[in-house]
């Protein structure tokens, strides 16, 4: 993820009272490759089987099941602040 959008997670799940073990969960709706699609939610604890991925400035946590890991390994998470002040956060091939 990128240092932008540890920021963006760090703030909504402050503002949501997760506490430091939770984070932003990232689960596939869809589990056909080309056509997937995710939903996001803030979470207050990983699954017993869940990947953390933590941005080292901001100690923001991503939460991932394996399935939804396997489908993210070759991407970045970013984010958008949009004109109402909200983020959006897509998904970016990893280079």
């Amino acid at each position: 993820m990128t240092s932008a959008a540890g920021l963006a997670i760090k703030t909504l799940t402050d503002r949501n009272g997760a506490p430091a073990d939770g984070g932003l969960r990232i689960e596939t709706l869809s589990p056909e490759q080309d056509t997937s699609r995710f939903t996001l939610s803030v979470a207050a604890a990983p699954d017993e089987l869940d990947l953390v991925v933590r941005e080292t400035a901001t100690g923001a946590r991503v939460l991932l099941d394996s399935l939804t890991a396997e489908y993210l390994s070759d991407f970045v998470l970013d984010v958008d602040d949009t004109v109402e002040g909200t983020a959006q956060f897509r998904l970016k091939p990893d280079s």
